[in-house]
């Protein structure tokens, strides 16, 4: 199911090989046991009746347990690989990623011709169509229209006519017109329709692709859709890391105005002076308040707070000098 070797122009590393079809990993997944497969061949094997092991060292596992590994996906689709007509001429090196775009204009793509059923390169198709033999033959049939044309050149050598022949040949003449008409009015709305649907295409593409790049932040980062977060003092780091993994772009899966509340939770909650959880809450205001997914009167909230934390640890500070020089003067005089 993977791509052959044959086809890479440079060396291919024996671990960058799936070990069910021995080809270069295609759409790279890892196991829990830490062996790598072609998604389809593992999925393949796996849809065996009664198989749920891995296929190199037999360990337990399911469907599931595989993950995409998109480091090794992202350097095998960087390989440069011939193209899949070498055979019939194309000399063109692209990399893997871009193939499919490259076979899609490919002047080696093998075309019929429609007179013949003779099956050539696209770059040699016009070529071979002006001397096709087929397409002579149907061009060379008499037809309605090629009457007429013989008739008028009767015509212009001098031979006689009557007005009804002269009519009928008019009434031809403008029907002609007309379905030439409505053709290229039919044409101007099938091109009017293509840009619709490529611009709706495009969009698409857009969006899924916008879809793949947060579906791929979610596998790096812990995100709760529950927003449970400061109901208990581990999940004020979790928060914390969540919001500076995207700090200067939010993805548009996260509603701001819940992470607010949470973070306003986990203030009220943790932020107490000598609490052991008060570096954690002021990491995550100040990460919140750098942040730019929220308002401007939700960041004047983080830094009233940011305040509130400073003031408490400035107070604390100075009281416990106090009691320290309360402590040295009393044990000063008790000596005495």
């Amino acid at each position: 199911m993977g791509y052959g070797v044959h086809r890479f122009v440079c060396a291919i590393d024996p671990n960058l090989l799936c070990g069910i079809c021995s080809a270069v990993l295609e759409d790279a997944v890892l196991t829990p046991c830490g062996h790598t497969f072609c998604a389809k061949c593992l999925e393949t094997w796996l849809n065996k009746p009664g198989t749920n092991t891995c296929p190199e060292c037999r360990s337990v596992m399911n469907k599931c347990d595989s993950k995409p590994v998109l480091s090794l996906r992202n350097l095998i689709n960087g390989f440069d690989v011939v193209c899949d007509h070498s055979d019939r001429g194309c000399k063109v090196l692209v990399k893997l990623d871009r193939l499919f775009s490259h076979l899609e204009s490919c002047s080696y793509f093998p075309v019929e011709c429609a007179g013949c059923n003779l099956t050539v390169n696209r770059c040699d198709l016009a070529d071979h169509q002006l001397g096709c033999e087929g397409i002579a033959a149907v061009v060379q049939e008499p037809t309605e229209e090629s009457r007429g044309v013989r008739r008028l050149r009767y015509l212009k050598a001098g031979a006689s006519i009557t007005a009804n022949e002269v009519s009928d040949l008019l009434y031809r003449i403008s029907s002609l017109e007309f379905q030439i008409k409505n053709l290229k009015r039919d044409l101007q709305i099938s091109e009017s329709k293509n840009r619709l649907m490529e611009r709706e295409c495009r969009k698409m593409k857009d969006e899924l692709q916008i879809t793949k790049n947060e579906l791929i932040d979610m596998q790096f980062a812990e995100f709760d859709p529950n927003y449970d977060y400061g109901y208990t003092p581990q999940s004020i780091a979790k928060l914390s890391l969540l919001i500076s993994r995207f700090l200067l772009k939010k993805p548009g899966y996260i509603n701001e105005d819940k992470i607010f509340d949470a973070v306003k939770r986990c203030y009220d909650q943790y932020s107490r002076c000598g609490s052991e959880y008060e570096h954690d809450v002021h990491m995550l205001l100040a990460t919140s308040f750098a942040s730019d997914w929220f308002s401007d009167a939700q960041r004047i909230h983080y830094h009233c707070w940011l305040q509130s934390i400073c003031r408490q640890r400035q107070f604390a500070g100075k009281t416990l000098k106090d009691s320290i020089e309360n402590r040295r003067s009393y044990m000063y005089r008790e000596h005495k």
